[in-house]
This record gives structure tokens, sequence and C-alpha cells, in this order.
């Protein structure tokens, strides 16, 4: 008899967590912390109730690298954990940046240094579809998510019961990934563990119309000689947003430079370092070739802060390129505008009718990006030296509709192409869940809400 325990994320996005156990042998899917606005004041909450099995899980899988999924896994050692961390080669590289980063951030609230040492010393990691066994009996593989580089969907073989746990995963074709690839209808599902992220959101997996729209207001930015300030996602986002403009904006991005600020640069290196076909899509592989590029990122009009001619600080350098004349594109952190370089480009850049805020990712409700959406146009902005900044935007603000994760048609796709006979539907708030249900019903299925504990029936 198995059983499903789950940590965090049955009814919400962040701190995701779910422990599969058949009463003597326990393994866990993910590990993540739920992140909150800055002004809250609140620092990062755990998943609750993991740690009281650390000592009798043999595995941790990790389906993907961000913080929501990964960030818990460090302290898991610290509360007695022993076992390895099994993960994609790309996802190992991008934790270790991301953890520490944290830690920067945080402090040694849910970990120290020493945790995330010892996670990855006893992390494996392996390709997609090549299976691996966890212990007797029980087996798994890695299935392109599409999500960031190294995501994975985890396909798990416990005894005969086949379960697969989608972490996040997209429908829609992005330069680096190719929609995710449904496992083979010829050998069904049993259970389906999904996340509902987009299920109430109106998500195309047609990334044409965004792309299309984000360029034309950055044509527009540059006729009237203005700044384009696109704070996006470190991981993931950054990288599409480059290979975009590297491609369809070419000719443009001589007289219109894009700038990259902020963790993006640490995140290009790791893509560049997979930019082969075991990670990426053989299409980007292929225009590299035939446009005579190695990597997107080698493109003339890509350039870094540190390349702005001027003798001092990062913030002194920002504050020149976002106030000289030349019209120009920053792409910088945090996606969200809860912190980092996009402040600077918005205290000296922000009170410029000519330059515009460009908005390519989710904002969460209570972050700075999601008020600034809202219409809020009056500011405070810290330094994070103690100083408090007053701005008025006066900036063109606009957003575009990207995302990360599966349209809810995908999502009901997935239902028709793996035919479960479970569907427990997490990683989705509330509204998301109830729509996904229903989207279900009229096919004919029935998904559940999973709940803090579920005992799954007999498979053949």
């Amino acid at each position: 008899m198995l059983e499903i325990m789950v940590f965090g994320a049955s009814d919400s996005v962040g701190k995701s967590c779910v422990m599969i156990s058949d009463g003597d042998r326990r393994i866990l899917l993910d590990a993540g912390i739920q992140l909150h606005p800055r002004r809250s004041g609140l620092l990062s909450t755990p998943p609750e109730g993991v740690d009281k099995f650390c000592e009798e899980i043999l595995s941790v899988l990790l389906s993907h690298a961000h913080i929501d999924h990964s960030a818990y896994v460090p302290a898991l050692y610290r509360a007695g954990y022993q076992g390895q961390v099994l993960m994609t080669s790309p996802t190992k590289e991008i934790v270790d940046i991301l953890w520490k980063d944290h830690l920067k951030i945080e402090g040694p609230h849910h970990y120290g240094i020493s945790h995330i040492h010892s996670a990855l010393a006893k992390s494996k990691t392996y390709e997609y579809h090549r299976r691996f066994r966890i212990a007797p009996g029980i087996s798994a593989e890695f299935i392109d998510a599409s999500h960031i580089l190294g995501s994975a969907a985890i396909l798990i073989d416990w005894e005969g019961t086949r379960i697969l746990y989608t972490g996040d995963f997209n429908d829609a074709k992005t330069p680096y990934h190719d929609p995710m690839v449904y496992p083979d209808p010829d050998d069904p599902i049993d259970v389906l563990l999904t996340e509902t992220t987009n299920a109430n959101r109106k998500i195309s997996s047609n990334r044409k119309m965004a792309t299309s729209d984000l360029t034309k207001s950055l044509l527009k930015c540059y006729s009237r000689g203005g700044k384009a300030i696109i704070p996006s996602f470190a991981l993931g986002r950054s990288q599409e947003i480059q290979a975009y403009l590297t491609s369809d904006f070419d000719s443009f991005l001589h007289k219109f430079p894009l700038y990259i600020d902020g963790m993006i640069l640490d995140m290009n290196s790791v893509y560049q370092k997979y930019l082969n076909k075991k990670w990426v899509s053989p299409r980007i592989l292929i225009e590299l070739k035939e446009r005579g590029y190695r990597t997107p990122f080698e493109h003339d009009g890509l350039k870094t802060v540190d390349e702005v001619s001027y003798k001092g600080r990062r913030g002194k350098k920002r504050e020149k390129l976002v106030s000289q004349e030349k019209a120009s594109i920053i792409l910088t952190t945090s996606g969200m505008l809860e912190g980092g370089p996009v402040y600077d480009y918005l205290r000296f850049g922000g009170r410029n009718p000519l330059n515009g805020l460009y908005i390519v990712g989710y904002q969460v409700e209570g972050t700075l990006g999601s008020d600034i959406i809202s219409g809020e146009k009056n500011l405070l902005l810290d330094n994070g030296f103690g100083e408090v900044f007053k701005i008025h935007l006066a900036l063109e603000v606009k957003r575009f509709e990207f995302s990360g994760h599966s349209s809810l048609e995908g999502l009901i796709q997935m239902v028709r192409y793996c035919s479960p006979s479970m569907v427990y539907a997490i990683h989705g708030e509330p509204q998301a869940q109830h729509k996904y249900s229903q989207a279900l019903g009229d096919i004919g299925k029935k998904a559940t809400i999973l709940s803090e504990y579920e005992i799954l029936p007999d498979y053949p």
C-alpha cells in the first residue's frame, strides 16, 4: 500500500515537497521554500513537517533548481538526512549558485554553507530517459519538462505502480526547449501528480504574440530615444529574452544594444556549458550554426554593465547607463522587482517618460512588480545600505504574457495522453485547482486536491 504525504504546495505555489512511502521506504520529491514579498519583513518559510522524517528518507529527487522546489534540500542535512539527492547535471550547477545566493540574502535561517556542501557532495546526476534504481523494486527516470534548463518531470515505478510527478512543466515552444513530450501512452500512468499553476490564467502556448508585442514596444522606445528596462528572472526567462532579441532583433541590436546585469550573467554561463542536444532543443543549435555563433551570448549587441565606460562601482555604472543619451535595452534582475539592480535603474531612470519598463514575468500579489502593474506610481526603493529613495514613475509600463508553466490546454492534454487512473492537483492556487478540476470533469476525469495525507489504491 502506497501513501502520499504533502508538506507544501498542496493548494498554493511555493515550498513544493511531496513524500511517497510504502510504510517502510520513503522518497522525497522536491524540497522547496516559500518566499514572501519583501515589504512583509518575513523570512522564507519551509515545508511543514518534513524534518521529522529526514532520518527515514531513502532519496530526494529534485525536479528542477527553482528556489520553491529546491532550496530546503540543504536544510534536510541539518535535520539529519544522510541520503543522496538525485537530479540532472544542469540542476546541480544551478542550485549551487541559488542556494549560496539565498544564504547570502537570508543568512543561516534554514541552513549554513556546510549543509550546502553536504547536499552537493551527496548529489548524483542523471540524463533524461535514463532509468535509475532507488531501492529494490523502486526505479525512476527524468523526463525533460521544458520549464528551465535541466528541469524534469519524474516518472517512478514503485513495484509496478507508475507515478508521474510533473514538477513544473511547459507545453510551449521556447528558444531553448520544445514542448514537454508526455510519457508513452502505451504504458499508462497510474497516478499523476501535476502542477496547476496556470489553470486559471489565460496563457497561450504560442510565444509569437508576446514576442511580437515586446518587439514593437522596444522599437517605439528606441524611436523616442529611451532606455528599455526589462526586469527578468535570472534563470530561464532572461535567457529566453536574450535568444529572442539576438534572433528576431538581430540587426537592431547593433544600434540598440542589450546590456545584461545581475545574476543573469552567472546563469548565462551555465546555459553556455550545457548548450548541446542532451539539454536544449536542436532548433537553437541549428540556428546558431546557421548564423555562425557558438552561443547566443556572443552577439556583438550584447554587453554587460561592466562594459559601461565609467570608473566606479556598479551603482555608478548603472546610473550612467540609464542617464546617457544613447538608447539601450537593459535586462536585469529581479523579475518581480523585489530588489537587485533594477532598483538602481528605476531610481535613476524611472522619472524619464522616454524610458520604458517592460515586465515579462508573473508578479506575485504583494510584490513591487504587482503594485506597478496595478498602477502604482509612487515607490519607495531602498538600496540595501539603509537608504530609502522616493520615486515617482513617469516611464511607460507594459506587461507581456510569458510563462514557464503549462497552459490549461496543456494540463488537460497531459491527462488525455497519459490516461492516469488517479489525478492529484498540486502547485496551484485554489481557484486554479477548481478550474482544472472542472476542465477534467468535462472529459470524464476527476482531479483530487492532494491534502496532507493520501492512501493510494492498489494497482495491478
